[in-house]
């Protein structure tokens, strides 16, 4: 049964509308509905703010997120000198509100887990990130969070491989982000076939690959047309200037758009006929895979990381590979072509999406967790 009234720290390492940002507000929405008195600390205002439930204490502190551009010796000390001022002040957070269990949904923020072992209450990990680049980063930051968490979650059998020999497999479960399963879109017809790529801008989701197929795919049909969603890092302007660079060397202004962020998922499923997500590195759990499907809207995706295991190795959608543009475009133009093997996924995609990754099933998981944790 559950005990109600808990009071739960969540912290969290952005404040936009992307990916983790979104199973954040789902995490919160749980939360609210077991009537657990939830405080959440963000590391700056945004747009989260105005999406929370008003019965939410809304704080804002620099957590000390550990972020690319600080893996540098004067980086490495502010994030110390900020993790310290953090864990103090969470930690005298705790004490004076009473808190109950500290929830982490990030494996960017350690202030939470060692503030909460500080204060003897249960601190819990929710990890959507696979981190490339740098082994010692990994095995640090794993060897923290698996030192101050009593819990931890994967969003994926992916990003539970990549970290499980840094951390204890006792403790981790995996939990597939909910997605809402939405009805049919009325689809607006589209003068030439429209592919899309949804995502923020910066090198993990391999806009530049996205570009080497379009220009293969142009050899094959000049009618495509392209739409990129998102934005960049505040720190990725210069990786966004380079793109546009090379649409505008090889004229593809009117054939390539940048849409910017929209917020409404529908109006851009309505107008695309293909979504292509060309992360280049592992992606956790990319959540517009699952918005596309959940909007009947095919799907290519390179063949990696939590990609695979939304398309279900392929009976969901096409897989490309890595670092090959022309064979990556022969096999997208084919698809675009295969009306009756996009049916195919399309009715495979329903039930699969409702088994695996319904917002039901998310919900009593977090909540047994949770339980497991009072």
């Amino acid at each position: 049964m559950i005990k109600i009234n808990k009071k739960i720290l969540i912290l969290h390492s952005s404040n936009d509308l992307y990916g983790a940002s979104k199973i954040f507000l789902q995490i919160i929405h749980v939360l609210c509905e077991q009537e657990h008195e939830v405080h959440v600390f963000l590391p700056e205002k945004g747009k989260l703010d105005k999406l929370l439930n008003s019965n939410v204490i809304i704080n804002h502190f620099e957590l000390g997120v550990l972020r690319k551009n600080y893996f540098n010796p004067l980086g490495i000390i502010n994030r110390l000198s900020s993790n310290i001022k953090a864990v103090n002040f969470l930690s005298n957070y705790i004490k004076l509100f009473s808190i109950d269990v500290v929830y982490t949904n990030t494996s960017t923020i350690l202030c939470g887990g060692i503030a909460a072992r500080i204060n003897k209450i249960p601190s819990l990990f929710h990890i959507h990130e696979i981190p490339y680049g740098s082994k010692i980063y990994k095995f640090f930051i794993g060897k923290i969070i698996n030192m101050f968490s009593d819990k931890i979650i994967t969003v994926s059998k992916s990003v539970k491989k990549y970290w499980i020999k840094d951390l204890s497999n006792l403790k981790i479960s995996t939990i597939y982000n909910g997605i809402e399963l939405n009805e049919n879109l009325n689809k607006n017809l589209n003068k030439n076939f429209t592919l899309i790529n949804v995502g923020r801008i910066y090198p993990l989701k391999g806009h530049m690959y996205f570009i080497e197929i379009i220009l293969e795919l142009l050899k094959i049909d000049s009618n495509l047309r392209f739409n990129i969603y998102g934005t960049p890092l505040d720190s990725g302007k210069e990786y966004f200037d380079k793109i546009k660079k090379i649409i505008i060397d090889n004229d593809l202004v009117d054939i390539v758009s940048f849409k910017g962020f929209i917020d409404n998922k529908y109006s851009i499923y309505q107008n695309s006929d293909m979504l292509v997500h060309t992360s280049i590195y592992p992606d956790s759990l990319p959540t517009v895979i699952l918005e596309s499907l959940s909007y009947n809207v095919p799907v290519v995706s390179t063949d990696i990381g939590g990609s695979s295991e939304i398309l279900n190795n392929g009976n969901l959608g096409l897989l490309i590979p890595l670092n090959r543009p022309f064979d990556s475009a022969n096999l997208i133009y084919k698809y675009i072509n295969n009306k009756a093997l996009q049916r195919k996924h399309k009715n495979n995609s329903r039930e699969f999406l409702h088994n695996n990754f319904s917002i039901e099933v998310f919900k009593i998981k977090i909540i047994k967790e949770l339980n497991n944790l009072f």
